[in-house]
C-alpha cells in the first residue's frame, strides 16, 4: 500500500495506541512477532509507507481483534471528553453564580460597578494578556526562559518532592508489590515525559474552554438582570479621584468596540459618570435613572471583549496545538521502537561478496532491507568497556549488529570506554559526563551500551545511563544491548540472552522512566 494517506495523528488513536502497546508489554515477543506477522500488513507498506501509516493500519488491525482494547481506549477517551465537559458546566456555573451575587440589589445601594469591571473585565484583560505574553517571545528567548534557572529549580523541586513521596510510599509497601508500585510509577513519569507536549496543550484548551464558560455565564447574568429587573449602576471611592480620570480610563477600555458603539451608547460619557457617582452623605435619590442605568453595556462588551474573544481565541489555538502537537509525536520512542522491530522482515537478502575476520572468512553481512523500521542512514553510535572488548572480536560485534539492526556495517560505531576513566577522545568515564558524543549527532542518531546479560544492573550503570541522557538530545534512542553466554568460532558473540537475565534487565531499564530507552534484545 501507497503511502498516500496524509490524515493527521488524533487524540482517539493516539490513547488506542499507548492502550495497544501497553497491553503487548504483558506478553512474549515472540508470540506478539507472530501474531503481527498474521495480521497481513502488505509488504510495500512495510517498505514505503510512514511510520504513523504503518502504525494507523497496525492498530486497525489489533483493534478488530481485540474488542476490550477498543473498550478500554474508548473509556479514556470518554473519560478525557467528559472531564472537559464537567470543567466547562462548573466553570458556566461559577461565572453565573459569581456575577449574580456581584448584581445583587437591594434598591438602597446601586450595584458597585468598580468591584463587578474589576473581576469580570479588567482581571479578564489582564489574564488574556499574561496568557498571550509568551507567544509574543522571539523562539530564542522562550527557550532561554523554557530552561532558564527558574525552569530548572522549579523542575529539581518536582523531582525532589515525587521521589521523597515515592520512598514515603515505599516504606508502607513490602516485597513484590514495593517492585511492582516503582515499575508503574516509572511507566507512569515515561508517558508523561513522552506525551508532555500533548498533555500541556490539551491542559490549556481545557482551561481555556472553563475560562470560556466562566464568562459567557457571567455575561448571561448580566443580561438577565438587565432584562428582567431594574439594575442600579453606580461608582465609588474614597480616594480623590475625579471623573475625568474615570471618563478616561473608561474610554480607553472601550476603544475596541468604540467605533460601532460610542460615547453614551457603548460606555458612559462624562456627564453620565458624574452623574452615577455615588457619595454616601448625599444617597442615591438625587441620582438620575438613565445615569444609574448606563454602565450595563459597558460591562456586558466588556465581557465580551475582554473575556470571551480572547478565550474562544486561545481555545482554538489550544486545540490547533494539540493536533500539532499530536502529529508531531515520535515514532522512534522505546515502545513504538519495540513494536516497528516485530514488523521487520524475517529473512533478509545477503550479498555475495564476504568479509574478512583476522585470519578466517566469516559470511556477508545482508543487504538491509528497505524498511521504515530502519533506515539506510540511521546512525548507532555503540559503547563497549575496555574489558568487554578485550573478551571478543569488536568487528564481529559490529557485523552482529549490523545484522540485527538491518544497517550496512559503516552505520555501527564501536566505541571503547574504561571503567577507570579515560580520555573524553578515547571514550567516556563512567563517573562523569564524558561520553565522545559525536558533535554532528541528530535526534534520530541512536547509541548503544553493549553488557553482559549475566551480569546485574548496579547503580553503577544507571548512572552511565543518565550520563549519556544528559549529553545528547532527548530524543536520542538509547539501546541497551545484552550479550548471551559465548561460544566457538561466529557464536563468540551471542546476542541472545537467556529468560531469567533478560526479564532482570528488562525490568530495571522500564524503572528509569526513560521513554527513549530500550532494552534491544530481550530474551
Amino acid at each position: 500500500m501507497p503511502d498516500t494517506n496524509n490524515k493527521r495523528w488524533s487524540l482517539p488513536e493516539q490513547v488506542a495506541f499507548e492502550c495497544a502497546l501497553a497491553k503487548d508489554d504483558e506478553q512474549n515477543w515472540n508470540e506478539l512477532k507472530r501474531r503481527d506477522e498474521a495480521m497481513g500488513l502488505s509488504a510495500e507498506l512495510l517498505t514505503s509507507g510512514s511510520r504513523r501509516n504503518i502504525a494507523r493500519q497496525w492498530l486497525s488491525a489489533r483493534l478488530g481483534q481485540d474488542s476490550t482494547l477498543k473498550q478500554a481506549a474508548d473509556s479514556i477517551a470518554q473519560t478525557i471528553r467528559l472531564t472537559g465537559q464537567l470543567l466547562a458546566l462548573g466553570g458556566f456555573i461559577c461565572g453565573i453564580g459569581l456575577a449574580t451575587a456581584a448584581l445583587t440589589y437591594t434598591g438602597k445601594a446601586p450595584i458597585n460597578v468598580s468591584a463587578f469591571f474589576s473581576v469580570f473585565v479588567l482581571l479578564q484583560a489582564i489574564s488574556a494578556f499574561l496568557t498571550a505574553l509568551p507567544f509574543l517571545f522571539p523562539r530564542l528567548l522562550k527557550e532561554k526562559l523554557s530552561f532558564g534557572p527558574l525552569f530548572r529549580v522549579a523542575r529539581g523541586l518536582f523531582n525532589t518532592v515525587y521521589k521523597k513521596i515515592q520512598t514515603l510510599v515505599g516504606r508502607y509497601i513490602a516485597g513484590n508489590k514495593r517492585h511492582e508500585a516503582a515499575d508503574i510509577a516509572a511507566e507512569a513519569a515515561s508517558r508523561m515525559t513522552l506525551h508532555s507536549g500533548v498533555m500541556k496543550w490539551l491542559v490549556f484548551r481545557k482551561v481555556q474552554t472553563t475560562a470560556l464558560c466562566f464568562n459567557l455565564g457571567a455575561l448571561l447574568a448580566l443580561l438577565a438582570a438587565v432584562v428582567f429587573t431594574d439594575r442600579a449602576f453606580g461608582w465609588q471611592t474614597t480616594l480623590n479621584v475625579s471623573s475625568d480620570t474615570i471618563y478616561t480610563m473608561v474610554k480607553g477600555f472601550a476603544t475596541p468596540w468604540s467605533w460601532l458603539y460610542g460615547e453614551g451608547v457603548g460606555f458612559p460619557d462624562l456627564a453620565q459618570i458624574e452623574g452615577s457617582r455615588i457619595r454616601l452623605k448625599e444617597g442615591i435619590q438625587a441620582l438620575d435613572t438613565d445615569n444609574l442605568a448606563s454602565w450595563w453595556r459597558f460591562l456586558a462588551l466588556g465581557i465580551v471583549v475582554y473575556g470571551i474573544l480572547p478565550r474562544l481565541f486561545f481555545s482554538l489555538l489550544g486545540k490547533i496545538q494539540l493536533a500539532a502537537a499530536l502529529n508531531r509525536y515520535d515514532f522512534r520512542n522505546a515502545a513504538a521502537e519495540r513494536l516497528f522491530s516485530r514488523l521487520l522482515p524475517t529473512h533478509t537478502r545477503f550479498q555475495v561478496e564476504s568479509v574478512k575476520q583476522g585470519a578466517s572468512e566469516v559470511p556477508a553481512q545482508p543487504a538491509p532491507d528497505r524498511s521504515v523500521a530502519t533506515d539506510s542512514q540511521q546512525k548507532v553510535f555503540t559503547y563497549c568497556s575496555r574489558d568487554l572488548v578485550a573478551e571478543l572480536d569488536p568487528a564481529l560485534l559490529q557485523r552482529k549488529l549490523a545484522q540485527r539492526w538491518n544497517l550496512p556495517e559503516d552505520n555501527v560505531t564501536i566505541r571503547v570506554y574504561d571503567s577507570a576513566g579515560m580520555n573524553a577522545n578515547v571514550g567516556i568515564h563512567t563517573s562523569a559526563q564524558a561520553f565522545a558524543i559525536p558533535e554532528a549527532s541528530e535526534s534520530r542518531d541512536q547509541f548503544a551500551l553493549v553488557y553482559e546479560s549475566w551480569m546485574p544492573p548496579i547503580k553503577e550503570i544507571e548512572r552511565q545511563l543518565r550520563s549519556l541522557r544528559s549529553q545528547i538530545d532527548s530524543r536520542n534512542l538509547i539501546k541497551v544491548v545484552l550479550l548471551g553466554i559465548p561460544g566457538d568460532g561466529d557464536e563468540a558473540v551471542v546476542l541472545r540472552p537467556t529468560e531469567h537475565y533478560a526479564g532482570i534487565w528488562d525490568a530495571f531499564i522500564r524503572r528509569q522512566g526513560d521513554p527513549y530507552l530500550i532494552l534491544d534484545n530481550p530474551a
